[in-house]
Parts: structure tokens; sequence; C-alpha cells
């Protein structure tokens, strides 16, 4: 797993929690959060905290992160 991985999966995705990513590369959480924080502190992704009751941990009691594509659309205006 490579962070350009990460990066192009949850470019591809748009949105991702934690264990999906971990899952998906068949890394701990941990490895993935190293991963996702390191995008987050580039400002390519944003991470969000689900609670319990919105559907993010399903009853389990466990609360997971989810993480969103930040989409940066600069205006380049020619002179």
């Amino acid at each position: 797993m490579k962070l350009g991985e990460i990066r192009e999966y949850m470019k591809a995705r748009e949105q991702s929690t934690l264990s999906d990513v971990a899952t998906h590369f068949d890394i701990s959480k941990e490895a993935a959060g190293f991963a996702l924080d390191y995008w987050v502190k580039k400002g390519k992704i944003q991470a969000q905290r689900i609670s319990c009751g919105t559907g993010g941990c399903n009853g389990c009691g466990v609360a997971d992160e989810s993480y969103q594509w930040v989409v940066n659309e600069k205006v380049i205006h020619w002179v």
C-alpha cells in the first residue's frame, strides 16, 4: 500500500470510512489512519468522526471515522 494508492482510492470513492480503507488495502486501522492523516495534513481529504446513532457503527457501540475527498476548484484567470 502506497500513499498514492490511498489518494486515488479516496479520489475515486469521494468518501470512505477508516474501516473501509483498512479492509480494501488489507492493512490495520492504525496503518490506514496514518496514511489518511497524511492526506488530511496535505488538505486533500477531511476527517469527520461518526458517532453512534448516526448509522456509523451499526449498533456495535464503536464509532468510526469518515473521510471525504476535498475538491479544490481553483479558477485561473489568464492575463
